[in-house]
């Protein structure tokens, strides 16, 4: 099966859309959360993933720290201002129906033996960062104990590649990289959808015109996880930030 890793998508339709467009075939999604937050397309990107999420074979979709404070789920004291006006922006346009399916998604869950998923660290799925040090070193030893082999996770906005050795082995995976998830256990992360930290294999930001939105390809027979980038135009994003 072949699944698409998305994460933090932010609310930014342009930028999914350009992933669905560049992914080729897939037959399954897992979805990392953030979902909603900062950006002005909330609806719409929920819209998109519930679609998928009733049509492909395989499905999960998690809950970020940014959907969880507009489910209630996370106190506001956790966000700077400008996070803020983007969750208020977002409860302000969804409707119901949205706001109860938000609500009800895990952060973090088991998904096929020894492969676990979680928006942020596992051991805090929602404001946990894994950056590769002692809090990296410390969800490999809770992953030895769960028998675990793989996770994917999100949050950071950053493509990543944990290794499980001491201090924790970090490859920043430029896109177009393939990266075998067998043996050894990894921790991934695909890096952001919707408004990624750092540019991978850029030595400068992009303009705004051909801004890239990264996610990864995850194929569970050969166990490869294939890292990609696709380009869209941020300007129009830019002009309805709330």
């Amino acid at each position: 099966m072949k699944i698409l890793l998305v994460s933090d998508i932010h609310a930014n339709l342009p930028a999914l859309q350009a992933v669905l467009d560049g992914a080729g075939f897939f037959s399954g999604l897992v979805c990392l959360g953030d979902t909603t937050g900062y950006g002005p397309d909330a609806a719409s990107c929920l819209a998109e993933l519930r679609n998928l999420e009733k049509t492909l074979e395989f499905s999960v979709i998690l809950s970020g720290n940014h959907d969880a404070l507009l489910s209630g789920h996370l106190s506001s004291s956790w966000f700077n201002p400008h996070a803020l006006r983007g969750v208020k922006d977002t409860a302000r346009t969804l409707d119901q129906d949205a706001k109860r399916w938000v609500s009800g998604l895990p952060s973090s869950k088991k998904i096929f033996p020894g492969v676990y998923v979680s928006h942020g660290s596992p051991l805090e799925p929602l404001t946990g960062y894994l950056w590769g040090g002692i809090e990296t070193a410390e969800v490999f030893k809770w992953m030895e104990a769960e028998k675990l082999t793989l996770c994917f996770c999100g949050h950071t906005h950053e493509a990543a590649v944990f290794s499980d050795y001491l201090p924790p082995g970090v490859l920043h995976p430029v896109p177009g990289r393939v990266v075998k998830a067998d043996g050894e256990r990894k921790i991934v992360n695909p890096g952001s959808v919707g408004f990624p930290r750092s540019f991978n294999g850029l030595n400068e930001v992009p303009a705004l015109e051909s801004w890239p939105a990264y996610y990864a390809l995850w194929d569970t027979e050969s166990q490869e996880v294939e890292f990609r980038e696709a380009v869209y135009d941020r300007r129009g994003v830019e002009s309805r930030m709330p």
